[in-house]
């Protein structure tokens, strides 16, 4: 007997919801660790995400259980299940630029060092960026929960029949009560505070593997130097943040397609727990790459263990030219 969608969607959520909330506690207890008593911008960008990580898994997939259980969505339940999935993806991809941002700005002074000393990191500044973000995010999806409406239209249906596609992606959709709006609003301006955001983050992340390369060709006469702490987690940081942006922006791209063919796919048995792996994979992997931003141990480099450099002999010392 094959597995219905219900089960093969509470199956989905349910793993989801434990890797999530397991890579996300870890994440969160090893940064604030790491802290020491002293606060910084990455960990405000970190601590950020565990958060609407945590919501977007404890909030939308639980509700996406308790639908495929047997219990119907009324409207209010309709409008934050969609208000909370849309404003944690959102944030997320904001959230992950502002980290990436972050990185390259350090990065880039490291390639090309100024003649004056940087400007110190302000983490006063960046939560005020954290907070404007968040309240953006807010006042961007208001109108969802203001205007929107439980669409009737696809409730009517046989709820009955086993093959129909009674799931909570057609089921709970969302009626505007206005075309225009729904056109405008509903799809063009909702799809490009995700899609522009999304484009600069693509252009930041291949600016930096520019650093990179221009970095790994940088020569100090024949003499190796090592990397310090701060330089350590530089180049993690910006490794990592490429490595985020391979993770969410196929993740993104993908459910943005299947969702456009909702219709056309609804009735495959697959189709719900798809949706939800896409739309919550970012959230359940991405706390596993970011615990390596600041992981303690030196000889750990992006592409496996580094060797340890021999200590040279005093007779074997090279002195530089320019000594």
């Amino acid at each position: 007997m094959k597995p219905s969608a219900d089960v093969l969607e509470i199956v989905a959520c349910t793993l989801l919801i434990l890797v999530s909330v397991v890579g996300n506690v870890c994440l969160f207890y090893s940064t604030r660790k790491r802290t020491a008593g002293r606060l910084q911008t990455s960990f405000l960008l970190i601590f950020s995400l565990v958060f609407v990580h945590l919501l977007k898994n404890l909030v939308v997939n639980v509700l996406k259980i308790v639908y495929s259980s047997g219990f119907m969505l009324d409207s209010a339940g309709c409008k934050v299940m969609h208000f909370t999935a849309s404003l944690t993806t959102s944030l997320a991809i904001w959230f992950v630029l502002h980290f990436a941002l972050f990185y390259h700005r350090k990065l880039y002074h490291a390639v090309h060092p100024l003649s004056e000393a940087p400007n110190p990191d302000h983490p006063k500044r960046s939560w005020k960026v954290l907070c404007a973000l968040g309240g953006a995010g807010l006042a961007a999806y208001l109108p969802v929960l203001l205007y929107a409406r439980k669409s009737e239209h696809h409730s009517a249906g046989n709820d009955t029949d086993p093959l129909s596609p009674n799931r909570i992606y057609v089921d709970c959709l969302i009626d505007y009560g206005n075309r225009q709006v729904e056109f405008y609003y509903g799809k063009i301006f909702l799809a490009l505070i995700d899609i522009l955001p999304l484009a600069t983050l693509v252009f930041v992340c291949f600016w930096m593997s520019v650093l990179l390369l221009e970095r790994k060709k940088m020569t100090y006469g024949d003499i190796w130097m090592g990397d310090d702490d701060s330089e350590v987690e530089i180049l993690r940081g910006a490794k990592f943040s490429i490595l985020l942006m391979w993770l969410i922006t196929p993740l993104w791209i993908s459910h943005f397609i299947l969702v456009y063919f909702l219709k056309d796919l609804a009735a495959c048995v697959f189709f719900p727990a798809v949706l939800t792996a896409l739309s919550s994979g970012f959230s359940a992997l991405s706390p596993f790459l970011l615990m390596l931003v600041h992981y303690r141990m030196k000889f750990v480099s992006f592409c496996g263990t580094r060797e340890e450099r021999p200590t040279p002999l005093p007779g074997e010392v090279i002195l530089s030219p320019y000594a």
